[in-house]
């Protein structure tokens, strides 16, 4: 079954006029772009993401600039959830009805029925967009631009997680992907932050979180089931039956590193070399990560990043169209 349709909006290498024409027709229904006060240098960007059935989600960049969503605009585009998690820069503005700051880490939760006035410094991010409909058994009335602490890192968890399968998903993933995901954030913010969740819930929680902790920390020395337990506050016998699927917590560290410098490869807005790729997810030697690679993808990693740089060089621009009509349809069919 073939993948999930992409969305392709790398502006790299364009000429400034066309990057900022492509950009600014990309985000058109969710806000104007502009350029700093006294700045000479047009809003730029550039988004790779995926369409999941009723959700986007989608790594974006971009360079310093301001981001408003008007009352105009308000009127003529839906009123979608926008969950944007800062993997680095952050910005200063209102959203979601206040004044807030948000940083590498954070997750911004922006009402898109309320107009947004920021100003960005350049960024990488995960933008996961999700229509009100779906979490129309959550308080959508009383959000706020942060989480508590809990629940941001298990929502930049889920996100993060999301982002990294979404380029393997298919049609027949669609529901149960997005029925996941539903569920996951109506309970997320149906919460407060002194709410403990269900037993089963807080497995999944843990589990989550044990993840998180892993992919951020895979170029850690440290990293081992002693030094994960120690940052979870959780004995190793709890920790030991969360990986008892995976053939033990250092077998999914492995994977994990592996999986990571093969979607850093995958990624068209990724500009480090492939050694420094390699030492910052954790291999410490050259010569056993590349005999790993290999055995795990059955090609190098050279080869691979060839490929997919080629495939890159190759695909033209997804019409801003493509968003657009679905940002509208989408609506129209959760009305």
């Amino acid at each position: 079954m073939p993948l999930l349709q992409r969305l392709y909006y790398v502006t790299t290498g364009l000429d400034e006029d066309r990057a900022s024409a492509t950009w600014s027709a990309v985000l058109a229904p969710l806000f104007e772009p502009r350029a700093w006060d006294r700045s000479t240098k047009q809003p730029v960007g550039s988004a790779s993401g995926v369409i999941i059935g009723d959700m986007i989600i989608a790594k974006v960049a971009f360079a310093a600039q301001e981001f408003v969503r008007d009352a105009g605009r308000i009127a003529v585009t839906p009123d979608h959830i926008l969950l944007h998690l800062y993997l680095s820069g952050g910005f200063n503005g209102t959203i979601t009805g206040q004044q807030t700051t948000i940083g590498p880490g954070k997750v911004a939760v922006i009402d898109l029925a309320r107009e947004v006035r920021t100003q960005a410094f350049a960024s990488s991010t995960i933008s996961f967009i999700v229509p009100r409909k779906l979490l129309a058994n959550a308080p959508l009335n009383s959000l706020t631009p942060r989480l508590d602490q809990r629940r941001n890192d298990l929502l930049a968890a889920h996100i993060r997680s999301l982002q990294e399968r979404s380029t393997q998903l298919t049609e027949a993933d669609v529901e149960a992907t997005v029925s996941a995901s539903a569920t996951f954030l109506t309970r997320l913010l149906s919460e407060g932050s002194s709410v403990r969740p269900r037993e089963e819930e807080a497995d999944d929680d843990l589990s989550a979180l044990a993840e998180a902790a892993i992919r951020d920390n895979l170029a850690l020395a440290e990293l081992s089931p002693d030094w994960l337990a120690q940052k979870l506050g959780i004995s190793r016998a709890s920790l030991y039956r969360i990986f008892a699927n995976d053939g033990g917590i250092m077998q999914y560290v492995q994977e994990r590193r592996l999986l990571a410098v093969q979607a850093a490869l995958s990624d068209p807005l990724e500009t480090r070399r492939l050694s420094r790729i390699a030492a910052d997810l954790g291999f410490n030697s050259t010569a056993h990560f590349s005999r790993a690679f290999r055995a795990r993808f059955g090609v190098t990693a050279s080869d691979y990043r060839k490929s997919q740089m080629e495939t890159s060089a190759a695909t033209q621009l997804t019409s801003p169209e493509v968003v657009q009509q679905w940002w509208m349809s989408v609506a129209s069919k959760n009305a």
